[in-house]
């Protein structure tokens, strides 16, 4: 799988998160007199749209590795992730507007053009942060966490609005939650891929055999390469290497292989090593594969 194949993959989630999310955003809408208060109303609004996108966006990981039980673990994680991180975002949405709201007193239209789209965008901004940052809470990766912290939270913001100026400007199109939702996910998946890369610590391609073409991206501190599917890197097709062959450690900008499996050799450039600062454009032979070093 390529880095491009992979941000499409992510547009695609939040295509789908979106759409998952209308009906019921719809049904608790529709049924929002029945609720005791607006709060519980908001905070449930916000719990039903991020445990649906927390869900997709979660299942992000273990479908680029093609491990069905890491896609499945993924989306329990990320659905409870997104739940309450929807509550707390529409929660602090409600906040912030009863904090700012005073300013736009004068003015009906511009809290209505203003004020109130700029609170909600906040919290749906929230909400974007808690379903990006589902993978780095499962993964337990501070790097992945920040990743999801950032691209959630700049990807929210902008589909916040895009959601919330939806409701302004086509209040007669029945479809104007579905457009905002769809938006607010291809926010979240655009903006999370985009810093996922530019934090990356390069890319892992392989150059032979049945996973010729794919691209790993480096997006840990540590990463494992080896046959078992628990590792960052499964590397299952090929032979001549262990369940846990190799480990790669970034640290102050130096990339450090060691081979964890003496019985197995690895090489760099053709010359075996036990521990090697890797360089871009480096060629790895870990077992059977090979894997080429580069920044993108």
């Amino acid at each position: 799988m390529t880095t491009g194949l992979r941000r499409v993959i992510l547009l695609c989630l939040g295509i789908l998160g979106g759409l998952a999310a209308w009906p019921l955003t719809e049904l608790i809408v529709g049924i929002q007199a029945r609720f005791p208060s607006y709060l519980i109303f908001v905070a449930v609004l916000g719990a039903a749209v991020g445990l649906l996108m927390g869900a997709f966006f979660g299942s992000a990981a273990g479908i680029f590795a093609r491990v069905g039980s890491r896609i499945l673990v993924g989306m329990v994680v990320g659905a409870l992730v997104g739940l309450i991180g929807g509550i707390i975002g529409l929660l602090v949405g409600q906040a912030v507007l009863f904090l700012i709201g005073g300013l736009f007193l004068n003015s009906y239209r511009s809290f209505q053009t203003v004020g109130l789209p700029i609170a909600r965008a906040i919290g749906w901004a929230f909400l974007g942060i808690f379903v990006g940052a589902a993978e780095g809470i499962r993964a337990a990766s501070a790097k992945k966490l920040g990743i999801g912290l950032i691209g959630g939270l700049i990807g929210g913001l902008i589909g916040g609005f895009a959601l919330e100026y939806s409701r302004l400007y086509l209040p007669e199109f029945l479809p104007f939650r579905l457009i905002g939702l769809v938006v607010l996910g291809l926010a979240i998946g655009l903006f999370y891929g985009i810093i996922e890369r530019s934090m990356a610590f390069g890319t892992l391609r392989v150059l032979n055999g049945r996973l010729k073409g794919k691209e790993f991206i480096l997006n840990e501190a540590r990463i494992r390469i080896g046959r078992a599917r628990r590792n960052q890197i499964t590397l299952e097709p090929y032979e001549k290497l262990a369940d846990r062959q190799v480990q790669i450690r970034f640290r102050k900008g130096e990339a450090l292989l060691t081979n964890l499996e003496p019985k197995y050799p690895v090489l760099v450039n053709d010359r075996p090593v036990k521990e090697h600062r890797l360089k871009y454009e480096d060629v790895l032979k870990i077992g059977s594969a090979k894997l080429f070093y580069s920044y993108e």
